[in-house]
């Protein structure tokens, strides 16, 4: 079970969750059906996500063996098999269109489209600088508007602005942090011809000020009335944020596998207290007249 799990990924479908922040912040997080239709969601993410991540591995096993931490998954330790694999991620493919395409023709184009930048990612894209951590920002921003698709509400502009933003501040930060570590990353990244520790902590700074800066935004202007109290939940955000640069400045391992801040303390409060503020603004403040 373990070692499917491990070629699942099943520790990165945290990523898919963006896809209940449409139903959480327009009040929906109780109507069953467009919960019900939420949950669907996001297991067709994670299958199709973990459709990828194998045929990843597939393609990539070779030079995983040959890196320090990825040559320990499953198909280029040799404990899962390249046909069984291939099988496998075929069927998640599968099972995860037949579930898009019951919930509806669009929310069954992100899937689909969340493949084909994936796709991309692996066979062109990764090595090109700075478009690399783009297309990861890109799929998380899919992965955001598929939830505010799916149950038919507005996506908020400056809360999809936000994620994508974090998602390219956590790429970056993981590109610093290998950077750092590897003993020879151009090795196991061509895109490390072109980044360097410069280049990547400049990027950092305009991303976290950015990323705070939206975030904060969003707080004011979409939720100035009737519920103006999101702005509460400024100061664990940039906790979060400002927890995450400290693991980037020591190369800590949370920095290379994001799936990790659940395991530290501190984040995982800052994230928890988000969330109990975040839910006591939406569904008990009483509304600003």
């Amino acid at each position: 079970m373990l070692t499917l799990l491990r070629l699942l990924r099943a520790q990165q479908w945290y990523k898919n969750t963006v896809i209940f922040l449409a139903l959480f912040f327009t009040k929906n997080l109780f109507t069953p059906d467009l919960l019900e239709s939420s949950i669907l969601g996001f297991i067709s993410l994670c299958f199709m996500s973990s459709s990828y991540y194998i045929i990843n591995d597939i393609l990539d096993a070779r030079e995983d063996r040959q890196h320090p931490e990825k040559k320990t998954r499953p198909i280029a330790a040799g404990t899962v098999g390249v046909g069984a694999a291939a099988l496998l991620s075929l069927g998640l493919m599968a099972a995860s269109l037949f579930i898009a395409f019951s919930l509806s023709a669009e929310f069954a184009l992100f899937p689909i489209a969340l493949l084909a930048s994936s796709l991309a990612y692996n066979f062109w894209l990764r090595k090109v600088a700075i478009v690399d951590v783009h297309v990861i920002a890109f799929n998380f921003l899919l992965r955001a508007v598929s939830g505010a698709v799916l149950i038919d509400v507005y996506a908020s502009p400056w809360l999809v602005t936000t994620v994508f933003f974090m998602a390219l501040f956590l790429a970056v930060g993981k590109r610093r942090s290998d950077l750092s570590v590897l003993k020879d990353a151009l090795k196991h990244k061509d895109v490390y011809a072109v980044y360097n520790e410069r280049l990547l902590d400049m990027m950092i700074v305009v991303i976290t000020a950015v990323l705070l800066f939206t975030y904060s935004l969003y707080t004011f202007v979409v939720h100035e009335k009737p519920y103006p109290y999101m702005m509460l939940t400024i100061p664990f955000v940039s906790f979060i944020i400002f927890r995450y640069l400290y693991f980037i400045s020591i190369n800590h391992e949370v920095s290379r596998k994001t799936h990790l801040v659940f395991l530290d303390a501190q984040m995982l409060a800052g994230l928890l207290l988000w969330v109990a503020v975040s839910y006591a603004v939406m569904y008990y403040m009483i509304p600003v007249a």
